[in-house]
């Protein structure tokens, strides 16, 4: 553990979120301090504060003390984002990102590791996509290049759009930007099975892209640990696909036949559809011709992980194993009544 996270906390932006939850208490479990921002207010008998763990309010929408934020910290996870509302996407997912890149440059903070998100990538026109594949336009909305509702194009930009403002602003700061896939826990896994039958059927045959949240968890973190070791030069900035397309059994369809076969729960019955049928639904629905590949159809490298040194810690494999004891034992009970 480098001396800096001996002395001062981290600060993790999100911390309420899907993976927000999980670095908090990953970190924590590995000895190291927190500071946690929520927008949520506060609880007034202090149980806020504990011994390795901070919480603060913080309203990305209209608090602006961010060098107050970040003070005495020595390292940032920014996972904080707005994820639907499109009217709250540009302040939250680009300025205050900007801003509080500008924040760590100005109290010397070591190193920032920015969880941005495939979308970035858009509809491909090549079905492998690495960190070196074409983005979208990020300054205005071209629905051509993302086969996808005008709230996900806009969340895909406006991450993008604060990758770009971390470029910006890079000077002294260790800035690593990671691009995970489809971030799934454990109940996600298992909750396909309450998809509408429509959806599982056009999605079954469909590539998942799932990645293990302990994975993008562990990822960050091992980041974090690499910039405060004073990996690279002072001021870069770095980009990953966080994916595991090469995993085995990758599509719905895999899981779904495994879980049925574990649980007897008719909702994981399910058949693909040819892929042919999928193009048709996304022309009719989108109203564009299929000279791009959607999310379903593309492959996302984790090349440049991997020659970093980094190798997921669990896997998907692992996780849905974990996910099919949980049905196992679950149908076990229910036979047991």
């Amino acid at each position: 553990m480098p001396d800096a996270l001996e002395a001062k906390p981290v600060l993790v932006t999100g911390a309420t979120g899907r993976i927000g939850r999980v670095v908090v208490a990953d970190l924590i479990e590995r000895g190291y301090a927190v500071r946690a921002t929520t927008s949520k207010p506060l609880a007034a008998d202090g149980s806020e504060v504990g011994d390795l763990l901070e919480w603060r309010r913080f309203d990305f929408m209209a608090d602006d003390d961010w060098d107050g934020l970040v003070k005495g910290c020595c390292a940032v996870l920014h996972l904080a984002a707005e994820l639907g509302k499109m009217e709250r996407m540009q302040r939250v997912n680009v300025e205050a990102t900007r801003q509080l890149a500008q924040a760590c440059e100005r109290e010397g903070i070591a190193a920032f590791c920015y969880a941005s998100t495939v979308s970035v990538y858009g509809s491909g026109r090549k079905r492998l996509i690495d960190e070196a594949s074409p983005v979208l336009t990020a300054d205005r909305d071209i629905p051509s290049q993302y086969w996808a509702l005008d709230y996900v194009r806009m969340y895909g930009r406006t991450k993008l759009a604060g990758e770009l403002a971390l470029r910006a602003v890079a000077r002294q700061t260790r800035f690593t930007i990671v691009r995970p896939a489809v971030v799934v826990d454990i109940n996600q896994i298992i909750g396909i099975r309450d998809w509408n039958p429509i959806k599982r059927l056009l999605g079954a045959h469909r590539h998942a892209h799932h990645i293990y949240v302990r994975d993008v968890s562990d990822a960050m973190i091992w980041f974090i640990v690499r910039g405060l070791a004073g990996h690279g030069e002072p001021g870069q900035v770095e980009v990953y696909n966080l994916a595991e397309d090469d995993c085995p059994d990758p599509r719905h369809i895999d899981f779904l036949r495994k879980a049925f076969s574990v649980s007897r729960d008719r909702r994981y019955r399910s058949m693909p559809i040819p892929a042919v049928a999928d193009w048709l639904h996304d022309f009719l629905r989108f109203r564009t011709l299929p000279l791009r590949n959607p999310l379903w159809r593309m492959r996302f490298s984790n090349q440049r992980l991997k020659e970093a040194g980094y190798r997921f810690r669990y896997g998907m494999a692992d996780a849905q194993r974990l996910a099919l004891s949980t049905l196992a034992k679950t149908a076990g009970n229910r036979e047991a009544e």
